[in-house]
């Protein structure tokens, strides 16, 4: 069934969810690239040389990163915005603080742990269920 051009023309304005991010992705490669290199500028040739993405999907990977507030364009030059790298360096500062308490956490030791936690609305559910008999 057609939809109406309004309607078509409002499908992206609607879409609110954040792009994305993985590292497999193009958006998720040129945003970790951008961020990783967040004292600097560049321009998109330039993205597209430092990224393993194709060439043609950096500059709508960009506007979409930059509608989404993650990047910033100013003239020719694309950088990492300054509130998402605010917020980035915010959580990194996090877990290493969390590490330099805990130790920290190798992948084994997660994994091992995710065999045996008990989810404690499991627990709450099972209380609850005893409690009524």
């Amino acid at each position: 069934m057609p939809i109406s051009k309004d309607e078509f023309q409002g499908i992206d304005e609607d879409d609110t969810s954040r792009p994305d991010l993985s590292p497999e992705t193009t958006q998720g490669a040129v945003y970790r690239f951008l961020l990783a290199n967040a004292d600097r500028a560049f321009r998109q040739r330039e993205i597209v040389e430092a990224v393993d993405v194709p060439a043609g999907s950096v500059g709508p990977t960009l506007k979409r990163l930059e509608d989404h507030g993650l990047v910033a364009h100013r003239d020719r030059f694309w950088a990492i915005a300054d509130d998402e790298h605010a917020a980035a360096a915010a959580g990194h500062h996090s877990a290493a603080t969390a590490d330099a308490v805990d130790g920290g956490f190798d992948d084994d030791a997660v994994a091992a742990w995710m065999e045996n936690a008990v989810d404690p609305i499991d627990d709450r559910q099972q209380d609850a269920t005893t409690n009524e008999e």
